[in-house]
């Protein structure tokens, strides 16, 4: 017992080393977790590990698995994914069928496999892997044009659901049951899986809203992490989507007013990093490298088909039917989507299940998915800032951490960006000379087209762009930020920022698009009905 577990304790520290080291080199730090799992069980110093108990590593990784979906609901801001949760769930339920249809026609004609298999790997791998691509969001410090980081949130959160009763239909279909079987299944697993996660998410915020403030704070994350386990395994002993039920349960748990709520973060993005290495390490250390070569061929074809046909053929199924800013979403957007289909952590834990249960599978399934694993962290998510900026999705305006809502509740700060327009009284001040009190920080000015560094002796200039941090404004008694939304009736509507005649004391600091987007106002932005716009007005 002791040596195993200073074993996992040092697979883990070395992991952690060596993704750090490969990430100077743009290579996706889950890699590394794989090829150490290798390393570990086929040709480590002891030799072969003959450890192919399917069932016990499917449930190790379906546990990790409820920690990852569980996270990403928890860390979704419901009012930012809101312009674009249409969208985002046509891409995690159309697009998931549309992935999964393709690459059954694909592996039934290319790789002369049966409907039901090839029905079953399309299942598998029609989910993107939501936890890679934001860890490398954060690693390379990217932040997004046209809300792709919130569309892509939003997807990866829940296309893992619908993949995965994909992946149940498949296995039944295997089993040689029935359609009313099939058809009784999928409603079970729908209805009791929203119904358990609604349930258990309501009743543990009003728990915490009750007393969450007076536990200590150890015992505040405890209960939390017991309510993930909780929903999931709930929902699963009566039939439901496990799985469902975790993602409702996060996503309402995290968008209600919770005490601690930025210590729970702060613990769950800990554990997210510890369940991906569970996950890839255990794919590699089942893997045997001596049947690696045989499904090369077949694996390089179905990435390539996965990568340029069938996950474009879904996002562009979808797409152009929405509009950003008032306007028909650019090509480029789709193009980069399309390219963020990442596969990882959910694919692989549906493959421990098809392979832990009774189905009859004839090919290598594991192999084929652990080397399109592989080729797509590899490919897709070393080349993925190239294709960003080639595509030109990269926002070099904003700090790439206020894509993530788990940091803006870290922090425990407000961003905001402040625009000094001519004839401001801070126009030819030192930023040391002005008074936004202690709590509050000018991180950076955007002039033209530079970006400058704040110092204290740092004039301010007409038309510069402040990006403040402080705590979350509550108004002063010499000073108000105000929040309107702009009506049809409302004599702003439809009219230029310079049209407007505000008073020398009043700053329009932001204006929320209908689609979620923020702008910096400038005099030539066009105010329309349902946009939100913020005010700061001063004495």
């Amino acid at each position: 017992m002791i040596t195993a577990l200073a074993l996992g304790s040092f697979i883990i520290i070395i992991c952690i080393a060596a993704g750090q080291f490969l990430h100077r080199f743009g290579v996706p730090s889950l890699i590394m977790f794989l090829v150490l799992g290798v390393l570990a069980g086929s040709v480590g110093p002891w030799g072969y590990v003959t450890f192919h108990d399917y069932e016990v590593v499917e449930e190790i990784c379906s546990v990790a698995l409820v920690f990852i979906i569980f996270y990403g609901g928890f860390g979704t801001n419901w009012k930012t994914a809101k312009p674009v949760v249409i969208e985002s769930v046509l891409f995690s339920t159309v697009g998931v069928l549309i992935t999964a249809g393709a690459v059954m026609l694909f592996v039934h004609f290319a790789l002369a496999l049966s409907w039901a298999e090839s029905f079953l790997i399309g299942s598998v791998v029609s989910c993107i892997d939501a936890a890679s691509i934001f860890s490398i969001l954060r690693t390379e410090k990217l932040s997004l044009k046209f809300n792709a980081a919130s569309v892509l949130e939003i997807e990866g959160g829940c296309n893992d659901l619908p993949a995965y009763m994909l992946t149940v239909v498949a296995l039944i279909v295997l089993q040689g049951q029935t359609t009313d079987a099939i058809a009784m299944t999928v409603v079970i697993q729908l209805v009791m899986g929203v119904l358990i996660g609604v349930v258990i998410a309501v009743a543990t915020v009003w728990l915490l809203k009750t007393v969450g403030g007076r536990l200590l704070e150890g015992m505040s994350l405890l209960l939390v992490i017991a309510v993930a386990v909780l929903s999931y395994a709930v929902a699963t002993n009566l039939g439901g989507n496990g799985y469902l039920a975790t993602y409702l349960c996060g996503i309402i748990m995290g968008n209600s007013a919770i005490p601690k709520r930025s210590h729970i973060v702060t613990l769950f993005d800990s554990i997210d990093w510890l369940a991906q290495i569970i996950i890839f390490f255990l794919l590699g250390f089942m893997t045997d490298p001596a049947l690696l070569p045989a499904m090369i061929p077949a694996a390089v074809a179905l990435t390539l088909f996965l990568t340029l046909v069938a996950r474009p053929a879904a996002v562009f199924a979808i797409f152009p039917w929405f509009t950003h800013d008032g306007v028909r979403n650019p090509v480029k957007k789709g193009l980069f989507i399309s390219w963020a289909g990442i596969r990882g952590a959910a694919s692989i834990v549906f493959v421990f299940l098809a392979l832990a249960s009774d189905a009859p599978i004839e090919g290598d399934l594991f192999s084929l998915i652990f080397i399109v694993a592989v080729l797509s962290i590899v490919i897709q998510g070393t080349l993925f800032p190239t294709v960003a900026e080639k595509l030109d999705m990269v926002d070099h305006e904003t700090d790439y951490k206020l894509s993530f809502n788990d940091f803006q509740e870290q922090s425990e700060k407000a961003f905001m960006k402040i625009k000094v327009s001519p004839g401001h009284a801070w126009v030819g001040m030192a930023l040391k000379d002005l008074e936004i009190g202690q709590e509050s920080l000018i991180v950076l000015i955007k002039r033209a087209e530079q970006t400058l560094a704040p110092r204290g002796n740092t004039i301010i200039m007409p038309n510069d762009i402040l990006v403040v941090s402080g705590d979350s404004y509550s108004g002063e008694n010499d000073a108000d930020i105000s929040v309107v939304t702009i009506d049809e009736d409302n004599p702003w509507a439809n009219k230029l920022v310079s049209e407007l005649g505000l008073p020398s004391n009043t700053l329009i600091v932001s204006v929320e698009k209908t689609d979620g987007s923020i702008v910096t106002p400038k005099g030539w932005t066009k105010i329309h009905p349902g946009d939100v716009v913020t005010l700061f007005t001063w004495e």
